[in-house]
């Protein structure tokens, strides 16, 4: 990106700016322009599909996020207001979205409403900084929902570009990209040992750590 504006995206009006920052999601609609390079996690991490979909509200709920281990990854349930949000999170590799419905249905000894099938690559953007333009959130990184870690990463990515905006050089972009690169490296060891289980399931006993 340049002062000029955005000028490879058809359709839309050009915009003027010394900074850009990518908040698209997986769209990464600015930062791609750069055509960085995207860190994968699947060695390590196998879940890279998920399932979602919201069930009934009820009287009595934990005031937190519970995670459920399933045949070929987790399900968390979470309570909002006038409904509970729920979504499987599991490998393809093992299981296809049909049968993860099933799976879940099975569970909750109960039919669901799949609202949304997501499919994801764990790991996270070689320079989510680059030159004017910087990725923050799903635009830079996601490994998976556990552990709600990307609301940490972007907590972390806002936090430091607050103190490294000013007067920015590519001395400081470095520096930060490579702050990024260990803290996505810890997060991906930290939700690795979350697989550690004596479970007998060709998911859990395929995990590599």
């Amino acid at each position: 990106l340049n002062k000029n504006g955005i000028e490879s995206i058809k359709g839309f009006k050009k915009y003027k700016a010394d900074f850009f920052i990518d908040c698209t999601g997986f769209k990464r609609v600015l930062i791609e322009n750069f055509k960085n390079r995207w860190i994968s996690f699947d060695k390590y991490l196998k879940v890279k599909s998920a399932i979602v979909f919201p069930t009934e509200d009820t009287n009595n709920y934990n005031p937190y996020t519970t995670a459920t281990a399933m045949d070929a990854g987790w399900m968390f349930n979470i309570p909002v207001w006038g409904r509970h949000g729920n979504g499987y999170i599991f490998d393809s590799d093992v299981i296809s979205k049909e049968k993860a419905h099933e799976e879940v249905e099975k569970k909750l000894g109960k039919k669901i409403d799949i609202r949304k099938h997501i499919n994801f690559n764990p790991g996270y953007l070689e320079k989510s900084w680059t030159k004017n333009c910087f990725a923050v959130g799903l635009s830079a990184n996601f490994v998976e929902p556990l552990e709600a870690s990307s609301i940490g990463t972007s907590i972390q990515q806002a936090y430091l570009l607050s103190h490294y905006l000013v007067n920015y050089n590519q001395h400081t972009i470095d520096k930060f990209n490579n702050t990024m690169e260990k803290i996505m490296l810890n997060i991906r060891d930290f939700i690795c040992l979350h697989y550690i289980t004596n479970k007998k399931q060709k998911f859990w006993k395929t995990q590599v750590m």
